[in-house]
């Protein structure tokens, strides 16, 4: 069968003979009426060697006067949201959002029972998910295909590379300087929810996304792996040497191949004269410390960005004042994603659900349940309460008395005398009476 396919400077074209209709003939793709996925070109971004270059060149495209892009900043964080440190960081930031019960309040805030319940969905946990990778990624355009029994189906992420957040639009082939309006598109409008993040210099009129801030960092950790590696085989493993005085090519290439068939250490053959010497630099005995010290940094450095503190994912146990710092501003950055998350639903989300004939009250706003606050209110009282009845025993052993009143005042909780559990004084005293008769 012929390739359906042309390439062209690294890119894969569909060529005319197989357009992108789902005949068949290709890579399978979404075909729904709905979702623009069917729009875009199936063409692979390439993924090339990160650098400080390629970091500054993104940011260049994306501030371009005239037609900027984005898909040199796409392209990098892709790359960036592989390390290991950085997406258990975005992942546990998400969670903080992810974890909350989400709630329905009118105007008084009384929660509306039957609107929670439908929004605490799987359905709209996911469409959360996807709106708060736009806090990393800079925007997310989410597709959904159809309203089935009042849950969405088909949700979906546009490839980020493909669209442009300056001009609204998707476009179909990467550098394209048309494309859909998904905002203004009747056939579209609708069945997408747009989440940028905002700017930040007035340049664009969407974010970059964290992750531009953090790529600069991911780069060196990146180098620095391979750094290590190449330290590690050559200070750490031993190097094997063979000597020989053989000059025929096929003498020397049986002992090349018994060499390279060792192990998989470094290996070299000499002549009898030469000689290697692996020269270290002063003190580099202990240079791996270099690399551990340099990937702490920058790792500390990615969590602050992401997490607002150095220590949010390795914090030591037992640190006097840190781990207060670390739920400060991790309390700090769940309150920034909350209102995110909120004007999200509000200003977006709910409103096309209202178009497909959702009907949603008017009066209901999107929220998330105070549990966090609620369950630190019911602790810091608890405490409280356990000082205050610790203060009336030791009264009490000193010949005071306080009130059940005030007890229950002060407390707020009921106090009744219990005849079953008669104090142990009055017990030994009703014990002598029958011992003696009185």
């Amino acid at each position: 069968m012929a390739n359906p396919f042309q390439r062209i400077k690294n890119y894969w074209f569909p060529t005319a003979s197989n357009p992108l209709s789902g005949d068949g003939e290709g890579i399978s793709r979404t075909e729904d009426p709905k979702h623009l996925d069917k729009y875009i070109a199936r063409v692979q971004l390439q993924r090339i060697r990160q650098d400080v270059q390629s970091w500054r060149e993104a940011v260049t495209e994306a501030e371009l006067a005239y037609y900027p892009h984005r898909v040199q900043m796409q392209r990098l964080f892709n790359d960036t949201a592989l390390n290991g440190h950085v997406y258990a960081c975005m992942e546990k930031r998400k969670h903080l959002t992810l974890q909350k019960n989400i709630v329905l309040l009118d105007e008084s805030d009384n929660i509306n029972e039957q609107w929670t319940k439908y929004f605490n969905d799987g359905c709209f946990k996911q469409l959360m998910n996807y709106a708060l990778d736009s806090i990393f990624f800079g925007y997310n355009l989410i597709n959904f295909s159809e309203i089935d029994n009042n849950k969405l189906k088909g949700l979906q992420v546009i490839k980020r590379h493909n669209i442009s957040p300056d001009r609204l639009q998707v476009v179909s082939y990467v550098y394209a300087l048309s494309g859909i309006q998904f905002q203004d598109n009747e056939d579209y409008k609708d069945w997408v929810f747009w989440c940028p993040t905002y700017s930040e210099n007035g340049i664009s009129t969407c974010g970059y996304g964290l992750l531009y801030r953090v790529a600069i960092y991911e780069i060196m950790l990146r180098n620095l792996l391979g750094y290590n590696g190449d330290f590690v085989e050559l200070y750490s493993q031993p190097i094997r040497v063979a000597k020989t005085m053989k000059t025929s090519e096929e003498e020397r290439g049986e002992l090349e191949n018994m060499m390279r068939n060792l192990g998989s250490s470094g290996w070299a053959i000499f002549d009898p004269t030469d000689e290697i010497e692996l020269l270290e630099s002063k003190g580099s005995s202990n240079g791996w410390q270099g690399y551990e010290n340099l990937e702490q940094r920058c790792e500390k450095k990615i969590s602050k960005i992401l997490l607002g503190h150095a220590d949010a994912m390795d914090s030591t146990q037992g640190k006097l004042g840190e781990s207060h710092e670390i739920e400060d501003a991790l309390s700090v950055i769940e309150k920034n994603d909350v209102s995110f998350i909120c004007n999200f639903f509000n200003d977006e989300v709910i409103p096309k659900l209202r178009n497909h004939g959702i009907d949603i009250p008017g009066n209901l706003i999107f929220g998330f349940a105070n549990d966090k606050e609620k369950s630190e209110g019911l602790e810091k009282t608890s405490e409280v309460n356990a000082k205050f009845l610790a203060n009336i025993d030791l009264l009490a052993k000193n010949g005071y008395k306080v009130t059940a009143e005030y007890i229950e005042k002060v407390t707020g909780y009921p106090v009744e005398k219990s005849e079953e559990n008669e104090p142990i004084e009055g017990q030994i005293q009703n014990k002598l009476k029958e011992l003696y008769g009185i």
